[in-house]
């Protein structure tokens, strides 16, 4: 009766959370357990077979989350050089991601303030060293399209099945969302749990002034098809003109279940005036591309 967009949270998050699924509904239960289950649901499979299927492969099961558990995300300088990002901007970007950002998303040590790594490379200094992310993981609403987390509603039915029992898999619906850890937060655009934002500049920027359409395209190209200094689409006459002919690449935030708005009020905004100066956004975009 009404849409559910949501695009895939990464793998490489999970550990860091206890609710893995970023509108937060699944409280507990094995990710990869759950993802299967839900699916053949979809496809309309035995849950009799299904069970038995599911105890029969429990090792492979297992071989799965552990790998999904220790799942890294790539780094910004495995793709350009650490030097293009500024030290003196990256550590002005820390402070302002301390006084807005932390304390929904955690808190990022990074190596440049550890003694030991004071005379390394920057290639080196660059590295986060721990993750402190809030325990139990937290559900927020910042005003964010609601769609998604209302359809989860109608999935508490699968509470009932004996197969969802077994496997500890309980569904909750929840009033916001989660905030997701930030690692590897450069190489997930487009940004919001419903791809409604291009890049870090459009997500940073009140969402009454959000580019409303752009077009998404294949990342083939790291001199055309990203935007490295807004980190993400390029928009605009900057976008590839094939990338308009491809099916499926124009995004139109008007649509239902595909609103960018939220997450600026009480954020980056007071009373609908601007927190953050030009250059406190390019050097917060500067640290977030070394997490």
């Amino acid at each position: 009766h009404q849409p559910g967009d949501s695009k895939p949270a990464v793998w490489w998050n999970t550990k860091y959370k206890t609710r893995w699924l970023s509108d937060g509904s699944v409280l507990s239960g094995n990710p990869i357990y759950t993802n299967i289950l839900w699916n053949e649901i979809g496809r309309g499979s035995d849950l009799h077979k299904l069970d038995q299927w599911l105890a029969t492969n429990a090792t492979a099961i297992q071989e799965l989350t552990t790998a999904v558990f220790s799942n890294e995300a790539p780094r910004f300088e495995q793709f350009f050089d650490a030097k293009s990002i500024a030290k003196e901007s990256a550590l002005r970007g820390e402070i302002v991601f301390q006084k807005t950002c932390m304390r929904c998303h955690g808190q990022y040590e990074k190596n440049w303030s550890l003694p030991e790594f004071q005379n390394k490379s920057w290639d080196e200094q660059i590295k986060t060293a721990r993750v402190i992310y809030p325990q139990p993981t937290r559900v927020y609403d910042v005003g964010t399209d609601s769609y998604r987390r209302q359809s989860m509603k109608s999935l508490e039915k699968l509470n009932r099945l004996a197969i969802s029992q077994r496997q500890g898999i309980q569904v909750l619906s929840q009033e916001g969302y989660v905030p997701p850890p930030l690692v590897g937060i450069w190489a997930r655009w487009p940004y919001f749990h419903n791809n409604a934002i291009p890049n870090l500049c459009a997500l940073l920027t009140p969402a009454q002034e959000r580019p409303r359409t752009y077009f998404a395209g294949p990342a083939k190209d790291k001199r055309k098809d990203f935007d490295r200094e807004c980190n993400g689409y390029p928009l605009g006459q900057q976008a590839p003109s094939q990338w308009q002919w491809l099916e499926d690449s124009y995004f139109d935030t008007q649509i239902p279940g595909l609103s960018n708005s939220g997450h600026d009020e009480g954020i980056f905004l007071e009373n609908g005036k601007e927190l953050l100066s030009a250059q406190n956004k390019k050097d917060l975009i500067a640290f977030l591309q070394t997490l």
